[in-house]
């Protein structure tokens, strides 16, 4: 063993050196920080002893150990395949018109979660393994099925030092690149990076493989208990912010209509000094707002009150006028919103700050409009590709899922360091409680318009201890403020919502807070504000039409329906092409017509993840049902193909302009 260990170590390190040369760099020259030896029993299989414990990581025998746990995993796991309930869209919409249409084959095909044991035969779409210890298990779980993209995680750096002297790493990884398998390794992980690391992992080989996965656990350790907590808790989040066709065209098409009225777009290089020493409050129409009704209406002279979309409702029935107010949805639903308000005297007076891709008819209502651009939309990639370094404009990173991620955002993007949030609540404590009740989601007597559904809620920490219920978004909301958080330490953030609980906001009741303000001119520092950090875009210097480039966007479709056409209509013959699919796009992304994959990836990812899942309810049926199942898919597919090219040859006009009947709820 003594001669055999280093040797297989330093084959170890000139594989991971080839395919994954940051782990290579990290273990080259790696030191311990707990005392282990290897030993062996007469089998001669390497095992590890902790010294400080006198503990062993396996028992006898290693590799019966790590056999008998795959066998016991293949045998026993289901697959978590993603299931889409059938949305409510307009007519024109067409991503949810045949994203549903897929969906409905599914509902008719078997329910249920699929056993993997059962789906061994096809490529499994992904697979989280918690714990990779000596890594013995690995290669029989490859010797069993075929997974397509491994997330491995191992919070303990010895352990995987340890694993380089022992298992053959080699190998695998030889195979897996011959196989054109991912493996995405997490090794000492840092909670904090934790979700962002494994959405980027997902996102680079494509989201659409989230649609059916198994996980296990290799070993027992508090380290690992908290780690797979934190996944399990968080793996929601790889399966939301895909965005979808329609609602790029829209982007691009209001974007368009912003840069051309000349509307000021948020520089990169600004003075935001005049904000540093000023109190902001972030107002958001969750239910704790009531609570802080008074608090606001008391300082409303001494602070910068920004409004967050519908809790603009609640401040006019409070007779508290805002200075900033933010929306965030690109729909027309958001300017519908205010005309249902009737309060234009109220609001003439704020400024409006939104992101590029809001509808434009919501200008209208106010006196000054500054605009920021959204990083992950196609006109954002097209400009900042085609001017590079020199582009001059700043991108609102995390201004979604919800208007009170804008205002949070704004607030320190504009430079304030002082943030109170007011009914920010991310959460739910009762079903009739989800809004303001000064809010127009009540009537005069108080009463709910509508009872929340808490059905696909889960518990997360309260923000003045307990709990409260969230939902994905909500989750995705409460994650995106942590980032805007941390991305600006120097900010204090005091959370007075008596909601859900968000890392870096100091948790304050109302109550307790006893500011010291003056009363400050409002409108001068807003008005200054504006004039140092927005400009308009000159338009002149590119041709937008071109700059969308049709002829190239139609040449991409044609290449997908023609693959789909002509692919055997076999489970790992589709996944392979789907994986095709997305590297080209990705290509596209790196390249200057990058806005392309902006515009197709969400549908894309939608689709695919619901045509894998459909291939997985249909395993056990005979190979013409499915065959059958996915020429129907496919012929939904071609249907999309078709509008898509009809809608994107004139992208740039296409507003949108559905009412939207949910909106009666405020009438």
């Amino acid at each position: 063993m003594a001669q055999m260990l280093p040797v297989r170590f330093q084959e170890n390190m000139d594989a991971f050196k080839k395919y994954m040369p940051d782990i290579h760099d990290f273990f080259v020259d790696y030191q311990s920080a707990r005392p282990f030896r290897f030993f062996c029993n007469e089998n001669g299989i390497p095992n590890i002893l902790w010294l400080d414990t006198e503990m062993a990581l396996y028992g006898e025998d290693p590799f019966a150990d790590a056999l008998a746990q795959i066998t016991e995993v293949l045998d026993q796991s289901t697959l978590q395949c993603i299931d889409f309930a059938s949305q409510w869209y307009f007519d024109d919409q067409i991503h949810i018109k045949y994203n549903n249409e897929i969906s409905k084959l599914k509902q008719r095909a078997n329910q249920g979660s699929p056993l993997l044991k059962d789906a061994l035969h096809t490529d499994i779409p992904l697979s989280l393994m918690y714990g990779i210890g000596l890594g013995y298990q690995l290669g029989y779980l490859y010797e069993r099925c075929k997974v397509r993209n491994l997330f491995a995680f191992e919070p303990d750096l010895d352990l995987f030092y340890a694993s380089l002297f022992c298992f053959d790493w080699h190998a695998l990884l030889t195979y897996m690149e011959q196989e054109f398998l991912t493996l995405h390794l997490f090794i000492g992980v840092d909670e904090k990076l934790l979700a962002a690391d494994m959405m980027e992992a997902l996102h680079r080989k494509g989201a659409f493989w989230s649609a059916a996965y198994f996980s296990f656990r290799h070993y027992h350790s508090p380290k690992l208990d908290t780690l797979i907590q934190q996944v399990e808790n968080e793996f929601y989040l790889l399966r939301t912010g895909w965005g979808f066709f329609d609602d790029n065209v829209y982007a691009l098409a209001h974007s368009h209509t912003h840069l051309q009225d000349g509307t000021p777009f948020l520089k990169r290089e600004r003075d935001t000094g005049l904000a540093a020493t000023l109190p902001v409050f972030v107002v958001g129409n969750g239910p704790s707002l009531d609570q802080s009704i008074d608090f606001i209406r008391q300082h409303q002279h001494q602070a910068i009150i920004i409004a967050c979309g519908t809790a603009v409702s609640a401040l006019h029935k409070a007779d508290i006028k805002p200075d900033i107010y933010v929306a965030v949805e690109r729909t027309k639903s958001s300017a519908d919103f205010l005309r249902i308000l009737n309060a234009d005297d109220f609001i003439k007076d704020c400024v409006f700050l939104s992101v590029d891709v809001i509808h434009p008819e919501c200008k209208g209502f106010f006196r000054k409009t500054g605009i920021a651009f959204k990083p992950n939309e196609p006109m954002y990639k097209i400009l900042s590709t085609r001017f590079g370094s020199e582009f001059e404009f700043e991108a609102i990173q995390y201004s979604n899922p919800f208007v009170g991620n804008t205002g949070l955002n704004y607030a320190a993007l504009l430079g304030f360091k002082e943030i109170y949030l007011f009914g920010i609540d991310n959460g739910y404590k009762s079903a009739d409680k989800h809004h303001s009740k000064l809010s127009l989601y009540y009537n005069d007597k108080q009463e709910a318009k509508y009872q929340q559904n808490l059905k696909d809620t889960f518990p997360a920490p309260a923000n003045f201890g307990g709990e409260v219920r969230i939902n994905h978004l909500f989750g995705l909301a409460i994650h995106n403020m942590e980032q805007v958080l941390a991305t600006y330490p120097e900010v204090h953030c005091i959370n007075s919502s008596d909601g859900a609980y968000i890392e870096g906001a100091c948790p304050l009741r109302v109550e307790t807070l006893t500011p010291r303000w003056s009363a400050i001119d409002k409108r001068a520092v807003v008005d200054e504000l504006m004039t140092n950090c927005f400009q308009p875009f000159d338009v002149t210097s590119i041709d937008f039409q071109a700059a969308i480039n049709v002829p190239l966007f139609h040449e991409i479709i044609e290449k997908l329906r023609y693959d789909w056409q002509s692919v055997d209509r076999e489970h790992n013959a589709i996944q392979l092409m789907m994986q095709r699919h997305h590297d080209y796009l990705l290509y596209l992304l790196m390249s200057k017509e990058g806005h392309l994959y902006r515009v197709l990836i969400g549908s894309l990812n939608y689709f695919y993840a619901n045509i894998i899942s459909l291939m997985l309810a249909e395993m056990n049926s005979d190979g013409a049902g499915l065959a059958e199942k996915l020429g129907v898919a496919i012929g939904i597919l071609e249907q999309f193909f078709d509008d898509a090219k009809s809608i994107y040859a004139d992208a740039l006009e296409r507003h949108d302009t559905a009412y939207f009947v949910g909106l009666s709820v405020f009438k």
